[in-house]
């Protein structure tokens, strides 16, 4: 590998410095440095400016051609010898990277926003640990490129990749807590995507600021609040009479499927007889497209039954959030409790935000009451991993978010286990004997 530089000389007093760079028959480009000298300043043999009082810039302009002589093969040698694909532009896209400038037909090798909106635009061809990136992980990446865009507003500046560091993310944190009013989840997803750009940046051999590396520049997150219904709740779900109203019976229906099988909204709404065979629902997952294998129990049994071997008609999401909070109010979840629901913080602007209030337990009911209270209620029951195997969690810190038994439900629990296996702590007493 060899590196030139070299001046042409021009009718103007100063001159372009060339680099030239080339690896044997493989690679061979030349381009501009940018750097100009003044002809007469420039030593050929040398290839550096003269060491003379006339060129007062000389030590910048000669430190810089040291630094990019090495930058250039350092990054050829990496790149090269990993199998990358090394273009006809890949010097001038070096040089422009090491001198940090702005190719304005291509911003997305400067601007972090910019680079963020390129990534999303190729996400759907791309693989993540070898699958296809999911629409709803997409979904995040907008939100959180939207975020950074507002950000970008109101601060008035364009981010850059060297601007992401530690003032960065506490700025932008305090942005989305006290401006935007998001919550401490929300702005953890945020975070959590931020560090996944900055690392594919980081790998695109881009100048990304090394601060995202820093354990400091860590996702946030707190313990969610959200209810569940036990099993006693759910059987008095099921043995409630809504005859008299169709839709009701109807919702009531998709709650007991939801809360018995731990699937996802997006799954038991589109469960057909053709996914039920032999008392056990298969069906593989929307959002992981992983196939989820669970044994129909005696409440979900009783109402195909009732409905003449047919599943309930499927409802929109929407629907069946505002029908079940209405089933909860008759079966008489009236009880009063604290926790988070989505409130109208901006009636101006209409702008909805998680805050925790106190109200009864009906108005807290959602969709994804459905997986928390299937994956709560058989926690301690069964293995862990089989309950995970039909969630589809793939960690059990991320399965373990849904749990929300309190402890004294732990501590029945433990009890429980006492019992089972006869160990009684009154009647264990250690005789010493010596």
């Amino acid at each position: 590998m060899k590196v030139r530089y070299f001046v042409l000389k021009q009718k103007n007093p100063y001159s372009q410095i060339y680099i030239r760079f080339w690896n044997g028959r493989i690679y061979d480009a030349k381009s501009s440095t940018g750097l100009k000298v003044l002809y007469n300043d420039w030593n050929v043999k040398n290839e550096s400016v003269k060491l003379k009082t006339t060129a007062t810039d000389k030590d910048f302009i000669n430190n810089k051609l040291m630094d990019l002589k090495k930058f250039v093969v350092e990054n050829y040698n990496k790149e090269y010898n990993s199998g990358l694909s090394i273009s006809k532009t890949w010097l001038k896209d070096k040089i422009s990277v090491f001198f940090n400038r702005v190719d304005e037909s291509r911003p997305e090798l400067t601007y972090f926003s910019d680079w963020i909106s390129k990534f999303i635009e190729t996400a759907p061809k791309r693989i993540y640990k070898g699958k296809p990136i999911s629409k709803s992980t997409i979904d995040k990446y907008v939100t959180t490129f939207n975020t950074i865009k507002k950000f970008e507003t109101e601060r008035r500046l364009r981010l850059r990749f060297e601007d992401i560091t530690m003032n960065f993310y506490y700025d932008f944190v305090d942005y989305c807590r006290n401006i935007l009013l998001q919550g401490t989840n929300t702005i953890g997803t945020y975070l959590k995507k931020i560090k996944f750009f900055c690392g594919q940046i980081d790998l695109e051999k881009l100048p990304i600021s090394n601060h995202f590396k820093n354990s400091e520049f860590m996702s946030i997150s707190e313990e969610s609040d959200d209810i569940y219904l036990t099993t006693a709740e759910i059987e008095k779900v099921f043995k409630y009479d809504f005859s008299h109203s169709p839709y009701l019976d109807n919702a009531r229906d998709l709650l007991i499927i939801g809360v018995n099988t731990g699937l996802r909204i997006s799954d038991f709404m589109r469960l057909d007889l053709s996914h039920i065979k032999d008392k056990t629902i298969i069906i593989k997952a929307q959002k992981t497209t992983k196939p989820a294998v669970i044994p129909t129990n005696n409440q979900i049994n009783k109402t195909l039954e009732k409905r003449g071997g047919l599943l309930p008609h499927p409802i929109s999401e929407q629907k069946f959030n505002k029908y079940i909070k209405e089933i909860g109010d008759k079966v008489g979840f009236t009880e009063i409790i604290d926790c988070s629901k989505i409130i109208c913080v901006d009636e101006e602007n209409r702008i909805f935000r998680k805050r925790p209030v106190s109200l009864p337990k009906y108005e807290f009911m959602t969709s994804h009451i459905c997986r928390r209270s299937f994956a709560t209620n058989l926690y301690g029951k069964i293995p862990t991993p089989v309950i995970m195997a039909i969630t589809g969690h793939s960690t059990e810190k991320q399965f373990l978010t849904y749990i929300k038994k309190t402890n004294v439900e732990n501590a029945e629990i433990l009890r429980n286990y006492y019992k089972e296996n006869e160990i009684e702590s009154e009647g264990n007493h250690l005789k010493i004997v010596g």
